[in-house]
């Protein structure tokens, strides 16, 4: 080594810091050397040096490419020196980490190079949930605390878990919440490297054996993940949940790209940090980025940039969602806006854009907003044509087309069309009526008869350690501005909360300390927008129970017992009875590759899904495919004499949908529909009361006189001993509410609190209240 230094016409080498002639080194050299550095050059810093210090440097990144030190002596001590190091790359000279040159595609969780390389960008793994194994810790173990596999066979697991009370001499009979931390830790997580003895049962005698207790969850993890059994994963599966990693902390990036930052005077941040603040907080953030003048000419454009983009969003009234805001988690309302937004930056003109009620989840306090960005396409050339319910939205449009005068088969007449104006004086349409008629007086609130629901310490998302008590027996709105916390509180904990006490859910509540109160309510019922079903194969008659009920009245006909056909047959989701050309769908669909499937009338049938034979059976002269053409108004009808039948039909009409057709697609309903669909199901039920219903937005899709028929049913459900917790923006419906409970004052963090609760004639008194104002 020092040869070939010295051949390169070096004098001097460090090792171990000290310098020495290339000569004299090797008569010095250490028995352990830490560092060899080769000394380029030595010089004086004055006048006319920089030539020469360039050459060294340059000759410094020749031999070693990344790095160059030097040693400087300070100027008023011979004997004091400091060390620089100039780098490069993205170089730590303690470790030697490099960091290679960084791209966008560094900052993206979708792409390999940025994702964490443990849960891939997900953000979430899952891992053993302590809470599946114990579902309630107020249980002993003696009384069946501990839900583990194997059923009450006494398996191996079993057999170690009793091993482990042992060697802690636990007192099974007390609650699990009451015993000892220590043995808790060792019963999830194992004992470390100590041993303890387990009997082991062994062709019937016990075997004493000395092991490890790596722990439950231990052992659960470690099954899941290296089985190649599906009944293993599966069944370990049932104690798993996705919880934030451990690795990214859920930051869904590498550490060291969570490491780059970009400094404000507002402080510095990464771009995960930047992506938790609301749309609000990153413009604020924005303004503040401090750009070296160098990078300004770059960078600059790129920081309008993103300002401008943000703005279209606030612009929208989504200043409150936070930029990492997962899309699944968006309302119909919120994702519409978000596009809203998209083409409000792309700068067109001379575009239709249609609209299909962008107010959805938004409030009143937030209306103002949306209707301006409407009116700035406009204003830029473009035609914006806007399906809508919402009053105001109405009224600021400079032309209304109002359809009916019901829906179905007797709708789609154009009944008044023109301004706002022209169409409340036309006699014959049903929006320009309500747009005249009086509002409703407030409901002045109701005695309570029941108990009370309580969450202590909400605390997920904005929500800010709120203590919220909802009385039962009555219809509670929880309203507030867009993003003050209405569904973190309802869905993300109350709903969660309650689905796995009583249905044994996965799904993790938000962050709260207790709910109280469950023991006045026998079960929950959710109605909710989710589609009834992915495939067109489910439909109204299939969800409510009604096609069970009319299959069991076609198998007793005569001509069915002729020829021996059961309730079977007249399923068109089982072989025999179905047209086995489209296999029961009605329509054939033709796979176009790399473009959307094609769904075309099957031949064979023309779309009645049902062959020949099955056909031929009719009850009054219809057969099962007239049955699922006919709109629930007309089964209700023609079923009329058939009493569980008739209940279910009857229910479909009293929420509003009399016009559906009962075999209509389950995919085709809107989510207004959905719900509603979900809500008659309940209410064909024998109610026994004391169940809790949740409700979001379920006025979504519906005019105002359906808002009228749907709040005669929700008070017919309260009247028999229900209660009903509404999220709801709709002004009708808080109005007749029994109790309301306003969160806010605004969205995002500036939301969280409980703003005001009462019946609405209180809420309107409070002057902080925005829900209050509006009422």
């Amino acid at each position: 080594l020092l040869g070939d230094i010295q051949r390169q016409g070096f004098v001097r080498v460090s090792v171990n810091g000290e310098i020495l002639e290339a000569s004299e080194a090797l008569e010095q050299w250490p028995d352990v050397v830490l560092a060899v550095e080769i000394v380029v050059d030595r010089l004086v810093i004055r006048e006319g040096m920089e030539s020469r210090l360039a050459d060294s440097v340059e000759t410094c990144l020749q031999i070693c490419g990344q790095e160059a030190r030097c040693l400087v002596m300070e100027p008023t001590s011979a004997e004091s020196w400091s060390e620089l190091s100039f780098a490069t790359s993205y170089r730590n000279p303690k470790t030697g980490f490099e960091l290679g040159s960084l791209t966008p595609q560094d900052f993206s969780f979708n792409s390999h190079k940025g994702a964490c390389e443990q849960c891939h960008g997900l953000g979430t793994r899952l891992y053993c949930d302590r809470s599946l194994i114990v579902p309630d810790t107020q249980k002993s173990i003696a009384k069946g605390a501990l839900n583990l596999w194997g059923g009450k066979k006494k398996g191996w697991m079993q057999q170690q878990v009793e091993a482990v009370i042992q060697h802690f001499s636990i007192d099974t009979s007390l609650p699990f919440q009451e015993l000892p931390e220590e043995f808790t830790q060792a019963l999830f997580h194992g004992m470390g490297k100590e041993k303890i003895t387990f009997m082991w049962d062994r062709e019937g005698g016990e075997v004493p054996w000395h092991k490890e207790f790596e722990g439950l969850c231990v052992t659960i993890e470690r099954l899941y993940s290296e089985t190649s059994s599906d009944g293993v994963k599966k069944s370990m599966g049932r104690y798993m949940a996705s919880h934030a990693c451990t690795s990214c902390d859920g930051k869904r990036l590498k550490p060291q790209i969570l490491s780059v930052k970009l400094d404000g005077s507002n402080g510095s941040l990464g771009i995960q940090e930047f992506c938790k603040l609301s749309v609000e907080d990153s413009l604020v953030w924005l303004d503040s980025v401090i750009l070296p003048e160098a990078k300004e000419e770059v960078a600059g454009g790129l920081v309008e940039e993103v300002r401008e983009r943000l703005g279209f969003l606030n612009e929208v009234g989504l200043g409150y969602l936070s930029l990492d805001r997962t899309s699944g988690s968006l309302s119909g309302g919120e994702s519409q806006r978000i596009r809203l937004a998209t083409q409000i930056g792309a700068g067109l003109a001379g575009v239709v854009y249609v609209l299909d009620e962008p107010s959805i989840g938004l409030h009143q306090e937030d209306n103002a907003r949306l209707i301006g960005a409407l009116k700035r396409l406009r204003d830029v050339g473009n035609t914006v044509v806007v399906v809508e319910h919402d009053e105001e939205m109405i009224r600021e449009a400079d032309w209304v087309i109002d359809i009916g005068p019901v829906a179905g088969a007797r709708g789609g007449y154009i009944l008044a069309e023109g301004t706002p104006m022209e169409v409340t004086q036309k006699a014959d349409s049903p929006t320009g009526k309500w747009l005249n008629q009086p509002v409703n007086p407030l409901n002045s609130g109701r005695e309570r008869t029941m108990g009370e629901l309580v969450i202590r310490g909400a605390r997920e998302h904005n929500l800010q350690n709120l203590d919220v008590s909802f009385p039962l027996g009555q219809i509670v709105c929880v309203t507030g501005p867009s993003g003050s916390g209405k569904s973190t509180l309802t869905n993300t904990i109350l709903r969660r909360a309650l689905a796995r006490k009583f249905h044994a859910a996965k799904a993790i509540p938000g962050a709260h300390d207790a709910i109280e109160g469950y023991e006045s309510i026998d079960r929950v019922i959710v109605v909710d927008q989710s589609p009834l079903g992915k495939s067109p194969r489910s439909n109204p008659a299939t969800y409510t129970g009604a096609l069970d009920h009319v299959r069991q009245l076609f198998a007793k006909l005569p001509l069915s017992r002729q020829r021996g056909y059961k309730a079977g047959r007249f399923s068109f989701n089982v072989r025999g009875g179905r047209c086995e050309r489209c296999q029961g769908d009605g329509k054939v669909k033709i796979d176009m590759h790399f473009l959307s499937d094609v769904y075309v009338h099957c031949d064979a049938c023309h779309g009645k899904r049902y062959n020949r034979e099955t056909l031929e059976v009719t009850y009054k002269g219809v057969n099962m495919a007239n049955v699922l053409a006919m709109t629930a108004e007309d089964a209700h009808r023609f079923f009329c004499a058939i009493p569980k039948l008739e209940v279910i039909l009857k229910s479909l009409c009293d929420v509003g949908l009399g016009y559906m057709q009962m075999g209509q697609a389950a995919n085709t309903l809107s989510g207004g529909e959905a719900q509603r669909v979900k809500l008659a199901t309940e209410l064909a039920k024998r109610s026994a009361g004391n169940a809790l219903y949740l409700l979001d937005e379920p006025t979504t899709g519906l005019h105002f006189q359906d808002v009228s028929v749907l709040m005669m049913v929700l008070k017919q459900l309260r009247d028999e001993g229900n209660s009903l917790i509404i999220v709801e923006h709709h002004l009708d419906v808080i109005r007749e509410a029994d109790w309301v409970i306003d969160l806010g004052p605004g969205g995002g963090a500036l939301g969280g609190m409980v703003v005001a609760e009462g019946p609405p004639t209180e809420i309107k008194k409070i002057k902080k209240s925005a829900t209050g104002r509006w009422l």
